[in-house]
């Protein structure tokens, strides 16, 4: 399976992991905050649709790596969170939360889980108007941390996070310089 993201009709990106199951600990690394903190954000957990809860990113608690952040995310360096909303939540399958966009309109992120036998798909898409330099940056952030929650979850030590964020970036760049030029 590509691990790439792709980009639908409407300009939403979505991603597609195949994970080791069963669907409940897959859940549990997107709804339990201490989880989705190893792969993601900490913050609070996603329980119940209406809620708010903080989302709190610290990259380099991610992995064993130690990493200089690139220039453009040095206001990161000590973390940075936001406030989401939980808009559905249908544990152990589906959550779709909203957060705060760059222009001030607010992106949406759908989670979906399918067992499939002993594996878990998981289908990432994120909705919102975002510009060129934010899709590239979302889209090799996915990418990364999807990876990073793959690893964990198959017991392998996961890839640094920066480095391989940048080198993404890179490649999305070139991926999707069509999409990219209507953006903005």
């Amino acid at each position: 399976m590509n691990s790439y993201g792709e980009v639908l009709e409407d300009g939403s990106m979505r991603f597609t992991r195949i994970l080791p199951g069963p669907i409940e600990r897959v859940w549990g690394w997107i709804a339990e905050a201490d989880k989705r903190a190893q792969w993601l954000c900490g913050g609070g957990d996603i329980t119940a649709a209406g809620e708010t809860i903080a989302f709190a990113f610290l990259h380099r608690n991610l992995t064993p790596h130690d990493e200089t952040l690139p220039d453009q995310y040095k206001e990161m360096e000590n973390g940075v969170s936001f406030d989401v909303i939980v808009t559905a939540c249908s544990p152990p399958d589906h959550a779709t939360i909203e957060w705060p966009g760059a222009r001030g309109v607010p992106s949406f992120v759908d989670f979906k889980l399918t067992a499939e036998g002993d594996k878990v798909k998981l289908v990432v898409t994120q909705r919102g108007d975002i510009n060129a330099e934010e899709f590239v940056g979302a889209c090799a952030g996915w990418h990364a941390h999807l990876g990073i929650m793959a690893d964990k979850l198959a017991g392998e030590t996961p890839k640094p996070f920066w480095s391989t964020h940048e080198a993404l970036t890179a490649d999305y760049k070139e991926r999707f310089k069509d999409h990219l030029a209507t953006l903005d």
